[in-house]
């Protein structure tokens, strides 16, 4: 008896996860927290892209000008 109770009340909770609806609902801090994680990793996406990009950019050294400088005078 109790063995088909607990199996009864497992499916039950099976069927309200597989809707999508939850359990019970999230704090605002929970809802805080993943917004924040979801923005830093924005953030780093983004400061990726752009070292990808800076790196791109041929910036001359310091000794490149100090060559060229020679060659002209």
């Amino acid at each position: 008896m109790h063995k088909t109770a607990l199996m009864v009340l497992l499916w039950s909770l099976c069927l309200l996860h597989l809707e999508g609806s939850p359990i019970s609902k999230r704090s605002i801090s929970e809802v805080q927290l993943m917004h924040n994680v979801g923005e830093r990793k924005q953030v780093l996406e983004r400061q990726d892209w752009l070292q990808v990009k800076l790196k791109s950019i041929l910036i001359p050294s310091v000794n490149d000008l100090q060559k060229g400088q020679k060659g002209k005078a």
